[in-house]
């Protein structure tokens, strides 16, 4: 009784369409995905555009901020052999005009922030030798203090630049 019920239902047009639909379906699932649509597929950063990144464009601090990370970054492998940093980089004093991409990013307490970190540049550019790596230290950590406040994202990428003595 239930063989000839099935075999009923196997011969009913909407059902045969439907194992047809559903079967096409799995089928072009399996055969699109790629990269792009697959969630766990990992990315390249480094190849993404800053648009990827950040949809809302690159604000003027943004990118002020990558090239002082990037400064920082050389600045930890000179330091390292004792060599004095050669140029201050006056483009890093526009940290106070420089629009972010969230005007609520700076707080009341931002400029006091970025002062200490020119304060703090500003000396490491005239150290002595023996006083290179606190001295390099200093500017980390009034990084690291600004963004505990006002940005902490990248926190974890600047405690990364510190020189351990």
């Amino acid at each position: 009784m239930v063989l000839k019920q099935m075999g009923l239902l196997l011969k009913s047009k909407n059902f045969v369409l439907l194992i047809v639909v559903v079967f096409a379906f799995l089928l072009s699932r399996c055969n699109n995905e790629d990269k792009t649509t697959n969630p766990t597929a990992k990315v390249d950063t480094a190849t993404c555009s800053s648009k990827t990144i950040n949809p809302n464009g690159d604000s003027e601090l943004a990118l002020l901020m990558r090239k002082m990370i990037q400064s920082s970054a050389s600045l930890k492998e000179m330091v390292k052999q004792g060599k004095l940093p050669e140029q201050f980089p006056e483009e890093f004093l526009k940290i106070h005009t420089a629009k972010p991409t969230n005007s609520d990013t700076k707080k009341a307490s931002f400029d006091g922030f970025a002062n200490n970190y020119i304060d703090n540049l500003n000396t490491l550019y005239h150290s002595p030798k023996q006083e290179l790596t606190r001295n390099y230290n200093a500017v980390i950590n009034s990084c690291i203090s600004c963004h505990s406040e006002h940005c902490p994202g990248p926190i974890k990428a600047i405690k990364k630049l510190s020189i351990t003595q």
